[in-house]
Parts: structure tokens; C-alpha cells; sequence
């Protein structure tokens, strides 16, 4: 039998190849076992077991030549690392409008787990048996995670509730719409095929938003009381801001729950209206150069007049920009250093500077600002302070330039 021996490797694939027991030096060695039975038995029993047989076992001492084992496998098809492939778990399909995503099927490769593989060899090869299935035997690196398992059940459905949430946020009449054509780009799946969302590109989704729609800090266009468009410079205060980590919450906590949402963001400050002009019709126009405001109530001027703004001579220009009036008070005293001004109407819009009366000045207008101006402020008359004082709402926009 050993000088005859050929151990059939059955193969994935359905490929097949052999080891020859002449190729590796295989031997059986019974040593003096046989004899031993045989100068046990009495030869004169053989009348009694004529019609009945006798078995007897003994153990074989079976080798072979390692080294010659190492080059028939060495020369095997199935050991060649070229021409193995690796297994694959069960994964996700590329994501489609009308399916979502579905399960693409294991794969089983050819790698073999090499001391898995060697033992199954040897172990066939000592017990002389005629065929070593490796796929059955577990020789190969099989997948992890099939089609039919638990986890990659809960991977499908977990992308596909991503993937078939919507979520609509409305800025005025323009719309932005998060579906799964997006989504399905944030999906990742872990080795344990758990599966997750980017939070690198749900970040930069909000913050893109953001760059879109927030209008503070923006220059803005406005058409002046003249009729002329002028330009409102940037770093203002006013205008809309998205608060990105809120919305980034409130967008992680739809998407886990599969919950679709129309609606607004979550803003830390809003404006009049959504666009360029977001400050809307009711605001405050004020040019430096002509010393003068003009006050609109839904695009009607109702209240104009002279200031003094800013010295420009010592370094205290109003600041330009888009600003808000913060709120109003009255009979405040406003200290900095070199000066303390009482005064009864005080309507700020940003660091301390703001609308309020100056009943130490004779005179407004002209180019009083160049030489003898505020320290940042827009002096008013009494008489436009308090009439402003009794318009003006918190909030309402205020464009210098």
C-alpha cells in the first residue's frame, strides 16, 4: 500500500491534484508486531476457527521524508501564491436611487491557512486516506461574515435607514435637499461590518451650508437714498449664522433614527429676510461721508438727520459695516477714558458705539467729524435721538458706509 499510495487533494474550484507516496519516502514499519501475533496463537485451534475468523489489530509505524513532502507541496497549483485569491466578507452594493443598497455574497478564496493545511496532509497521509477535501477540512481562510449572517443583515438595513432618510432644510424660498444620493457617500463599514457615517463629511456638509447661507460678516449692496447702489463693507455684525454644531447634532439624530425633517437649521442669529439684502425694509442707512442717516419703515424714509461720527484726526472712525442695534436705554452715562457724557437716548449696535444725543454740541453735519468728531459714536440732536429712540426696535439693522 505505501509504495502505491496516492493522497487526492480535492480543491475549491473543483480542481484536484496528487501526492504520491513515492514522491515523499513513505514507509510502513511494523517492526516485530506481526510476529509477536503470530507466536501467540496455537496452531492447533485452527480446527476450532475454521468457520469462525479471528481479527487481530496492530499499529502501524507509518513515515515519510519531510523534506521530500516540502518539495511535492512546494510543486503543487494550489500552493502557489500567485494563483490564490483571498475570501471576502459579504459587503454592500454600490448604492442605486431605486434600490438603496443591496448584499453583494461572500466570496470563498483559494489562500490557504498553512498550518491548518500541513496538518490535514499529514494527518491524512499517516492514516492512508485516499481523498483530503480542503475546503471541508478548513484549510482555507474561509470569510468571516456571510450573506445569511446576523451582522451583515444589520449592516444592510442600517445603511439602507441612512440612505432613505430625507432631510429638507428651507432658507427662504431655496430649498437644500440631504437624500441618499449624499448620504451613501458618508456611509463606512467597519471589519466587523458595522457601519457608520463620516462625521468629516456630515461636518463639511453643515459647513458648506453655512458658507452659503450666513450673511454676517458678508459686504452686502445697498440702494442709498440717492438711488446710487453702494457697497456695505464686511465684518459686520449683522445677518444670519448658522449654528453648525447644533445642526450637526440635530442632523446626526435624524439620520440614526431614520426621522425625515423639513425645516429650518438651527441658527445662532437671524436677519430681516434670507438673500444679500437680508436686512429686509425696515433699517438704518448711514454714510460717513454725508454726516447723515436715514431711517426706513418698510422702504419709507420716516426719520433723517445730521450726525458727527467718529474723529478721524485721532484715530476714531465709526466703524463700518452691517450692525444690529443691540437695545436702547435711556439716561446713560457713557465713560471711556478722557471722557464721561451723560446721556438721555442711548441705542448701541456694536463695542460701545452706537446712536445717542449730544447736547454739547451746537452743530452736526459737514465735516465737523475730521478735526472734532465722537470717540466712535453717531452724535445726534436731541430732538432725532429721541424720535429715533421712540421708533427703533432691538434688532433693526443698521448699514454704515
Amino acid at each position: 500500500m505505501a509504495s502505491e499510495y496516492i493522497l487526492v487533494l480535492t480543491e475549491r474550484d473543483e480542481g484536484s491534484e496528487e501526492i504520491k507516496g513515492s514522491e515523499i519516502g513513505l514507509e510502513v514499519n511494523l517492526g516485530t508486531s506481526l510476529d509477536d501475533i503470530l507466536s501467540a496463537q496455537n496452531p492447533f485451534a485452527w480446527i476450532a476457527h475454521l468457520f469462525s475468523g479471528q481479527e487481530e489489530l496492530t499499529e502501524a509505524a507509518v513515515s515519510y521524508d519531510s523534506a521530500l513532502l516540502e518539495e511535492a507541496l512546494a510543486a503543487l497549483k494550489c500552493t502557489d501564491e500567485s494563483r490564490m485569491y483571498d475570501s471576502e466578507d459579504a459587503s454592500l452594493s454600490a448604492y442605486t436611487a431605486s434600490s438603496g443598497f443591496e448584499l453583494i455574497e461572500e466570496v470563498y478564496g483559494t489562500r490557504l491557512q498553512e498550518d491548518v493545511f500541513l496538518e490535514c496532509v499529514d494527518a491524512a497521509i499517516l492514516a492512508f486516506e485516499e481523498e483530503l477535501n480542503l475546503a471541508e477540512s478548513g484549510c482555507y481562510v474561509d470569510p468571516v461574515y456571510t450573506a445569511d449572517s446576523e451582522a451583515a443583515q444589520t449592516m444592510l438595513s442600517t445603511a439602507n435607514k441612512y440612505v432613505n432618510t430625507t432631510i429638507t432644510y428651507q432658507f427662504g424660498d431655496n430649498t437644500e435637499v440631504l437624500d441618499g444620493s449624499v448620504i451613501s457617500q458618508w456611509i463606512l463599514v467597519a471589519d466587523d461590518l458595522t457601519v457608520s457615517l463620516d462625521e468629516e463629511q456630515e461636518t463639511a456638509y453643515i459647513s458648506d451650508l453655512a458658507n452659503t447661507y450666513d450673511t454676517k460678516w458678508k459686504s452686502r449692496t445697498l440702494v442709498s437714498h440717492s438711488g446710487e447702489t453702494v457697497t456695505v463693507p464686511a465684518g459686520g455684525n449683522y445677518g444670519w449664522r448658522v449654528n453648525q454644531d447644533d445642526t450637526l447634532s440635530s442632523l446626526k439624530e435624524y439620520l440614526e433614527s431614520g426621522e425625515d425633517y423639513t425645516g429650518e437649521v438651527v441658527w445662532y442669529q437671524t436677519a430681516a429676510q434670507y438673500g444679500e439684502q437680508d436686512y429686509g425694509t425696515t433699517y438704518i442707512e448711514v454714510s460717513i461721508s454725508a454726516q447723515h442717516f436715514w431711517y426706513y419703515v418698510d422702504g419709507v424714509v420716516v426719520l433723517e438727520s445730521d450726525f458727527v461720527s467718529g474723529d478721524v484726526a485721532k484715530g476714531h472712525d465709526t466703524p463700518k459695516g452691517a450692525y444690529r442695534i443691540a437695545y436702547k436705554a435711556r439716561d446713560q452715562v457713557l465713560e471711556g477714558q478722557g471722557y464721561s457724557s451723560p446721556v438721555s437716548y442711548w441705542m448701541p449696535f456694536v463695542d460701545g458705539i452706537g446712536f445717542h444725543d449730544a447736547s454739547w454740541r451746537d452743530s452736526f453735519g459737514d465735516s465737523i467729524y475730521l478735526k472734532n468728531g465722537s470717540h466712535g459714536c453717531l452724535n445726534l440732536p436731541t430732538w432725532a435721538a429721541k424720535e429715533l429712540y421712540d421708533r427703533i426696535e432691538a434688532g433693526t439693522a443698521v448699514l454704515v458706509y
